[in-house]
């Protein structure tokens, strides 16, 4: 793979320099192209890993139609950058997602968590110690779009409710699961908590947080975490912090509970 110098210039510098990180990350951190390659075996054409990495180009740069991929400014720098021999057309990006799609994504969602267990980054914890997991649905607004999968979302527009789960304050992604936009924000997320948690403790040595909203107030997901940390008692614990969702529960019974247990407080005239 070709290695680039990079040295001060005060010449014009293209918006596609960052490439060549990307390249060497993939190459030196990953197994993503041999895994492609031999994911579905192919007679001829333009290589699974060219195809791949052409699109990850593409993402890295802002681009997420395949139509980009006819704009490319330098196609030896875009080539060298990203270790491929050739740039696949718009019509083969766009028919090897289409049939090979289910078969690509579990090799390159690996090659993120390799790519992060193998750099090990620098993680601040909380002021408790801990890493934080977060967790939540990102509602996308795809109005006026006809792509399968596109339907109301909870917040009153027509798209897709993918859940994304990230690591510790910086927000590395341990998993981004596409969802249909009617789909309740809890159905799945069990299996992608499960999945997360055991991604995160590769990666962190610290003891984890995981951190969800209302919407995920369910016992499925603290039975999760506490089966994760009885199958993993020589990991530091897992624990979780969820936000109440009250639902159909009587606030007065609540209410009682609270009398009880403690007292009123009153820290301004008018306020307890």
């Amino acid at each position: 793979m070709k290695r680039f110098i990079i040295e001060q210039s005060s010449a014009d510098i293209i918006s596609h320099s960052g490439l060549s990180l990307i390249g060497q990350a993939i190459k030196q951190y990953t197994h993503l192209s041999g895994q492609l390659d031999a994911s579905v075996p192919m007679r001829h054409g333009i290589k699974h890993s060219d195809v791949i990495k052409s699109y990850l180009a593409l993402l890295s740069i802002g681009k997420n139609d395949f139509e980009a991929i006819n704009g490319i400014e330098s196609e030896f720098y875009f080539t060298s950058a990203m270790d491929i021999d050739e740039i696949p057309g718009e019509a083969t990006l766009r028919q090897r997602m289409d049939k090979h799609a289910i078969s690509f994504l579990p090799i390159v969602e690996k090659a993120s968590r390799d790519f992060l267990s193998n750099i090990q980054p620098a993680l601040r914890p909380l002021s408790t110690g801990h890493i934080p997991v977060d967790a939540d649905v990102t509602p996308m607004d795809n109005s006026g779009s006809h792509k399968e999968g596109v339907s109301r979302t909870y917040k009153g527009h027509d798209g897709y409710a993918p859940m994304a789960v990230y690591l510790g304050q910086e927000g590395y992604c341990l998993g981004f699961e596409l969802r249909e936009g009617k789909q309740h924000c809890q159905k799945d997320t069990p299996a992608l908590l499960a999945r997360a948690l055991r991604d995160a403790q590769k990666i962190a040595a610290q003891p984890l947080l995981l951190r969800l909203d209302g919407g995920n107030d369910a016992i499925e997901n603290i039975e999760v975490v506490l089966a994760h940390n009885e199958a993993h008692e020589d990991l530091p614990a897992v624990y979780f912090l969820i936000k109440w969702n009250p639902r159909r529960e009587d606030k007065a019974d609540w209410l009682a509970i609270a009398e009880q247990k403690g007292k009123w407080t009153y820290p301004r005239e008018g306020k307890r």
